[in-house]
C-alpha cells in the first residue's frame, strides 16, 4: 500500500504530544506501513522538532535545558531509525507537477474548505505518488484528501480518531 503522511502526523509518531498515542495506535493497527518521506517532510519534521525544543527552552528553568537537548537527540535518533528500518522511505517527487496540481486543488476546494497552500501541496504530492492512504492530523487537509479519493486516517489532537 502506498502511504503518505502530513508532517504533523509524522511528528506525532516521533514526539509525545496530544494525539501521539492515537497516531501510533493507527499506524500499528495498519501493521506499520511504509510511508513516503519527501525532502519537504525532512525540512518540516526536522524544523518542527527544533521549534519544539526552542519553545521548551524558553519555558523551563536553565537547569532543565540539558534534558531538552538530550530528548531532542533521542527524537532525531528515532527519526533516523524509522528511515533506516524503511518505515519512512525517502522519495523524490516532481515539485513543478505538485505545485500545478495544488493550484488545481485550490481552485476546486479552497473557497469551500479553506485549505492552506502547504495542505494542498501535501495532498498533491500524495496524489502524484499514487498513494492510496493519507495520514493526517489536519481536518481541512483530510477533507481535501477525501474529496480527491484518498482513504484518510485522521487523528485529532484530542486523541480522538475522526
Amino acid at each position: 500500500m502506498r502511504c503518505y503522511a502530513d508532517t504533523s502526523f509524522l511528528v506525532k509518531l516521533l514526539v509525545g504530544e496530544p494525539g501521539s498515542e492515537a497516531a501510533a495506535a493507527e499506524y500499528r493497527r495498519l501493521k506499520l506501513p511504509v510511508i513516503f518521506y519527501l525532502p519537504l517532510h525532512a525540512l518540516e519534521v526536522e524544523n518542527a522538532l527544533r521549534q519544539k525544543a526552542f519553545h521548551l527552552r524558553r519555558s523551563v528553568p536553565a537547569r532543565s535545558r540539558g534534558d531538552i537537548a538530550r530528548n531532542n537527540m533521542v527524537t532525531f535518533s528515532r527519526l533516523e531509525l524509522m528511515l533506516k528500518r524503511k518505515r519512512l522511505v525517502e522519495v523524490a517527487a516532481d515539485w513543478d507537477q505538485a505545485i500545478l496540481r495544488a493550484r488545481t486543488l485550490s481552485e476546486k476546494h479552497t473557497e469551500s474548505l479553506g485549505a492552506r497552500s502547504l495542505d494542498l501541496l501535501h495532498v498533491a504530492f500524495a496524489i502524484d505518488l499514487e498513494c492510496e492512504l493519507f495520514f493526517s492530523t489536519d481536518d481541512c487537509q483530510s477533507r481535501v484528501a477525501r474529496a480527491e479519493g484518498l482513504k484518510v486516517i485522521a487523528i485529532s489532537d484530542s486523541n480522538e480518531e475522526t
